[in-house]
């Protein structure tokens, strides 16, 4: 406990005394220079606590908004770009390359990043989009900036892709192989016998079939040649012994088919 003279009548008082006990005198420890003192303290460290909270506040801000930024920006799908084409006064052409089919909205954002991210100022715009693992040679799609954006399908959409990927093909229990036919209106072929006779279902993804009848030989590598007995133009096709449909004609192979192997 801290003594001091009253500032009045000079009694010795407790320094946090309210009263002094022998003249009344209110707060008879404290000078009117303390009280400043103490009231200036009090104000300092008032004024310390609340520019630190300003300033961890001002940090924060940039920093969540960084993250907030981070977390709602959408990237588009990836894509590679494989031939790009433009001279002076003439559209651009861009080849791409995707890893997978694309629905309608991602074509586009795709589209509209390859025609953005290019120092080449082009008033038109052409886009050719092929699909990995794509057995035709055409574009998958086409897209232009002419200036307006325009996108058309030349092979399977993304939705009937799905659909024929997830065919069932349990009815088909002496099935030879099955194969994907690209195309706008592309379909699967399963080639199976039945009652000594081969014959090809074409199903398409809307539930449609179509069905032909062959005549098989087997050939001496272990193909196998499938004749349409009712067809007046030189084709036929042949089941290597990859399994993969060749399509044949007066000029040779014009269509090689992988196997294409549904979900179930």
């Amino acid at each position: 406990m801290a003594l001091s003279p009253c500032k009045s009548c000079k009694h010795t008082v407790d320094t946090t005394a309210k009263i002094c006990p022998k003249c009344g005198t209110k707060n008879p420890g404290l000078t009117t220079g303390q009280k400043v003192f103490r009231l200036a303290t009090l104000l300092l460290i008032i004024a310390v606590v609340v520019s630190m909270c300003s300033i961890a506040s001002n940090d924060s801000t940039p920093e969540k908004a960084a993250k907030q930024a981070a977390a709602t920006t959408v990237l588009p799908p990836s894509y590679s770009i494989t031939k790009d084409d433009f001279r002076e006064g003439r559209p651009r052409k861009v080849e791409v390359m995707l890893p997978k089919r694309l629905n309608e909205a991602d074509l586009f954002e795709v589209a509209e990043a390859i025609r953005a991210n290019t120092k080449i100022k082009a008033d038109r715009t052409f886009i050719g989009f092929r699909v990995e693992g794509q057995s035709e040679r055409t574009y998958w799609a086409n897209a232009s900036f002419d200036p307006d954006y325009k996108a058309s399908l030349i092979g399977l959409s993304l939705q009937d892709y799905q659909t024929l990927k997830a065919l069932d093909l349990k009815a088909y229990p002496n099935r030879i192989g099955s194969w994907l036919r690209d195309g706008s209106t592309g379909y699967v072929m399963v080639l199976y016998k039945q009652d000594d006779k081969y014959l090809i279902d074409s199903v398409f993804a809307s539930g449609g079939k179509n069905t032909a009848k062959y005549v098989a030989k087997k050939l001496p590598d272990g193909g196998l040649r499938l004749d349409d007995p009712e067809s007046d133009f030189n084709e036929h096709y042949v089941v290597d012994a990859k399994g993969n449909l060749q399509g044949w004609g007066e000029n040779g192979v014009y269509m090689t088919l992988p196997p294409f192997k549904p979900a179930s």
